[in-house]
């Protein structure tokens, strides 16, 4: 937890720093790039993993630096769709490129062999969770 801690500090920084971003708003910003169409208020919570309440104060920060924008579906008038902006893909591309050059930076270094044996303990001890965080009894 130390190193994601590390990692994640740092990501946070220099994103802030350098665009004006959270790594939040960065994750907001890269799932709506990714999907393209919108997603609901509710989706985007999912895809992100985090609580409604989150990414509704997130939602109305990024809309009001006009990077997405919010609009009452067509389907159902409780449900809002955000869709990143030009503005906000512009963004979005410039960070990603940021973000990805630190990580090849901070990981380059690190034996490939050791970060397999990483990657292959976090996947095994994940598959072995259940969607509740517990261990599954399968």
């Amino acid at each position: 937890m130390d190193f994601h801690g590390d990692v994640f500090s740092r990501l946070n920084q220099t994103l802030g720093k350098e665009f004006g971003l959270t790594l939040a708003k960065f994750d907001v910003l890269a799932q709506l790039y990714r999907f393209r169409q919108g997603l609901t208020q509710v989706v985007l919570s999912r895809h992100l993993k985090v609580t409604g309440g989150n990414v509704t104060g997130l939602v109305r920060r990024l809309a009001a630096d006009k990077l997405i924008t919010r609009d009452v579906s067509p389907d159902d008038r409780r449900a809002f769709i955000v869709r990143i902006t030009p503005k906000g893909a512009e963004l979005y591309l410039a960070a990603q490129q940021r973000h990805d050059a630190l990580l090849k930076e901070w990981f380059d270094r690190a034996n490939t062999q050791d970060l397999r044996d990483a990657l292959t303990s976090l996947l095994s001890l994940s598959s072995r969770l259940g969607p509740d965080g517990m261990e599954s009894k399968i």
